[in-house]
């Protein structure tokens, strides 16, 4: 196997191997790989067992260092901290290997993280707003949808002292996560039914639903202000 040397980036090298692109390492990497001359194009042969050496020593403890460092920070998705390290420059088999070993401490689990982060915004979103905002941080489809259930289901659960057992609530409206958000979202802009008029209640309306809600939810929950005034 060949090891090319191609750029530098601070003071970090990127090696290619066989053509493609392995990983970025520094000087002292780079002589123990063999390299004297660290300039673009120079190469170096280096054997199989060597790189796994080189990976089970040096990568391997840098790509565990780093991925505590910012699971210390924020929590991430395995694809997330995956992109991370990938960014830093550590060898993809590094980087399985770092994930594989965070997942058997639990310290990445996704469909864990998942449920915590969809009942997070369950009640200032819309459902597609919280589907986005997963999708965004690189959840699976499936982990999405499991979570988004078992957030909904704890939801309930949790404000189960504002319904009957037939899930209604005290007025007896079905309880709708959904219908919550907008709740939220009303009182956050101070929203009087006896004080907003028809253009600025149309406005409400709209911003509504270009965030997800629906139309049918919309018109219950403002409905319900409009009959209570206070909710």
């Amino acid at each position: 196997m060949v090891l090319e040397v191609r750029e530098k980036t601070g003071r970090k090298y990127t090696l290619f191997l066989d053509g493609e692109r392995y990983c970025r390492c520094y000087p002292g990497d780079l002589r123990t790989l063999g390299f004297s001359d660290f300039s673009e194009g120079q190469e170096t042969e280096v054997t199989g067992e060597r790189l796994a050496e080189l990976e089970r020593t040096v990568f391997l403890p840098r790509a565990k260092r780093r991925s505590l460092m910012l699971l210390g920070k924020k929590e991430y998705t395995e694809r997330e901290l995956m992109k991370k390290l990938a960014a830093d420059g550590y060898p993809e088999s590094a980087t399985k290997a770092v994930l594989s070993w965070l997942s058997e401490l639990h310290y990445v689990d996704d469909r864990s993280f998942a449920e915590r982060y969809a009942f997070s915004l369950l009640s200032r979103h819309s459902e597609r707003e919280i589907i986005q905002k997963m999708q965004q941080k690189s959840f699976e489809k499936d982990v999405i949808k499991d979570a988004l259930t078992a957030a909904k289901e704890r939801y309930r659960e949790e404000h189960s002292d504002r319904n009957n057992d037939n899930g209604s609530d005290e007025g007896g409206r079905t309880f709708s996560t959904e219908q919550e958000a907008i709740r939220t979202f009303l009182r956050k802009k101070g929203y009087r039914p006896e004080a907003t008029d028809t253009d600025k209640r149309k406005k409400l309306m709209m911003s509504l639903y270009r965030k997800g809600f629906s139309m049918s939810d919309i018109r219950a929950v403002l409905g319900e202000c409009e009959e209570e005034y206070d909710f």
